[in-house]
């Protein structure tokens, strides 16, 4: 698969510039004459940072590279869907439904932690009320566009490609959107198969990856094809054997 077709890849060769920047950034002192004590010191750290940052994530990224290359190279695929432009649409614009109800609560959520986290630190200092204030707005706006931005992209990209899926047994590509539930540190939490689900059966796959101090959850609602019932509980079947029966 080419740099144009493996998203992850392309992710890749970003951070593969932001690391090259980073390096810079711990050197610049040094060629512009900036003294350590003088800021210099806090600029290398800084791009050190950068630096490190950029070689994990191009780490995880050329592993996510990999799994899609494999996946797409039907390596132990167990099935591959191309959906017709109808079924497309009810996926479409059910999991757009679905995908802002999850967006918006955990926008809310997020809204009231930062509220009481900041009234628990305003009665703790007792001081700049505007400044508390204005962090927790802050937070929230940033957390709130966050959420409609990356929802309205996923919205597009499904209303401008029509979808297809491969699913192997331990990831799963669909429409552009790579999804592991096994590999750099991910986790399958559970997988079922919604027959009686309208408009259309899907197969809900919930998976998680490592975080600072605990784990990232995610979940992906994969459409059945009418016919493939069976198929979608053999598939559910297979995946379960290996990732959650042991």
């Amino acid at each position: 698969m080419n740099i144009k077709n493996n998203p992850p890849r392309r992710t890749a060769i970003i951070w593969m510039g932001i690391m090259v920047v980073g390096l810079f950034i711990i050197f610049l002192p040094g060629i512009i004459g900036l003294d350590g004590f003088d800021g210099g010191f806090a600029l290398s750290c800084l791009g050190g940072f950068i630096a490190i940052m950029a070689i994990i994530a191009i780490v995880i990224y050329l592993q996510m590279a990999g799994i899609l290359d494999r996946i797409t190279k039907k390596e132990n695929i167990l099935v591959y869907w191309k959906y017709t432009p109808e079924e497309w649409k009810q996926y479409t614009e059910e999991e757009h439904k679905e995908d802002a109800t999850g967006r918006r609560d955990l926008f809310l959520l997020i809204t009231i932690i930062s509220v009481f986290v900041g009234i628990i630190f305003w009665l703790m200092v007792r001081d700049n009320p505007l400044v508390i204030i204005g962090v927790v707005l802050g937070i929230v706006a940033i957390t709130g566009i966050a959420a409609w931005a990356s929802g309205l992209a996923n919205y597009r990209n499904n209303k401008r490609n029509l979808g297809e899926v491969f699913i192997s047994l331990d990831g799963a590509y669909l429409n552009r959107q790579l999804h592991v539930w096994k590999g750099i540190g991910n986790k399958l939490e559970g997988i079922t198969f919604e027959e009686s689900f309208k408009p259309q059966p899907r197969i809900i796959i919930d998976y998680s990856s490592p975080a600072r101090g605990s784990r990232n959850f995610y979940t992906a609602r994969i459409p059945v094809p009418p016919g493939q019932e069976e198929l979608a509980q053999r598939v559910v079947a297979d995946i379960t054997s290996v990732h959650l029966m042991k």
